[in-house]
């Protein structure tokens, strides 16, 4: 008896396993210039899987300066979905550069809103500025920034593992996902971190 009811436990147990989902390749971590990114971030409580990697670089100094990782809880590689879904998601910057002064981190944020989000209204503007003031510090090699939307709650903004704002708005999300994925990227070091990123994993 103990015989068989040992076999039939192993039997459940190896049938468990058989049928339990593998992890998909979203679910694996992945490298890209040095910098390695988790496969999937937990949002709003619940799992976003990587939709892809690319390296911001610019193309007069021929330098990298940081790796960016887009993840979404209904992944998807079409711009007008990354940037106008009202869904938890993020995206990831790691600088390998070894310092971008903090004025040149603000006036990159602001091309990048007024290029792809020129009819922005004076309320979402205002939302624009306080982002920008978050970045009056330099951001050195090793810095983690992460901005993750969720739905009904806006926009967290974590620099170095410190949350500075939390800025409300899916049209502010977009905004700032228009930066990355928008019509109207500033140079060809952008645009190769889009198509990167789009390829996916």
């Amino acid at each position: 008896m103990k015989i068989r009811t040992s076999f039939i436990i192993f039997a459940i147990l190896f049938l468990a396993i058989q049928l339990s989902p593998m992890p998909g390749p979203g679910a694996l971590a992945a490298e890209m210039a040095g910098v390695t990114l988790e496969g999937t971030m937990l949002i709003d409580g619940q799992e976003a899987p990587l939709v892809g990697m690319g390296v911001r670089t610019k193309t007069f100094l021929k330098v990298k300066v940081y790796v960016a990782g887009l993840y979404m809880v209904a992944p998807s590689t079409d711009p007008a979905q990354i940037i106008g879904s009202d869904q938890a998601k993020a995206m990831v910057m790691k600088f390998v550069y070894k310092e971008v002064e903090g004025k040149k981190l603000q006036d990159s944020w602001r091309e990048g809103f007024d290029s792809n989000t020129p009819t922005a209204s004076a309320d979402l503007k205002k939302r624009m500025d306080q982002f920008v003031s978050l970045f009056s510090g330099p951001a050195v090699k090793g810095d983690e920034y992460v901005f993750s939307y969720e739905p009904g709650k806006g926009t967290t903004v974590m620099l170095r593992g410190d949350v500075k704002a939390t800025i409300p708005g899916g049209d502010f999300a977009s905004a700032l996902m228009a930066v990355w994925f928008g019509d109207r990227l500033g140079d060809s070091g952008l645009k190769a971190l889009k198509k990167s990123i789009l390829e996916g994993m």
